[in-house]
């Protein structure tokens, strides 16, 4: 068992070998807009009772902002394509 671990632990090199995260990147783009949400309220909001509300509501724009912004480069994408 030991052996097996450290020989793991030997393969991996990060900054050198990313893990492989290309099946799904998209996922974490959640935890990423939850982070920036939460820090840029907990700034901005005078009393931390706000923080959870507002930053929910900012996380949904930027999931929103998102989704409009990949669908409009779908939509441009099959325009390009014909």
């Amino acid at each position: 068992m030991v052996g097996t671990l450290l020989a793991a632990t030997e393969e991996f090199r990060p900054f050198w070998q990313p893990l492989p995260v290309w099946d799904y990147w998209y996922l974490l783009l959640l935890p990423l807009c939850v982070g920036i949400s939460i820090v840029y309220k907990s700034i901005k909001c005078r009393e931390m009772k706000q923080v959870p509300r507002e930053a929910t509501v900012i996380f949904s724009m930027i999931l929103l902002g998102m989704l409009a912004a990949a669908g409009g480069l779908y939509v441009l994408m099959r325009l390009l394509e014909r």
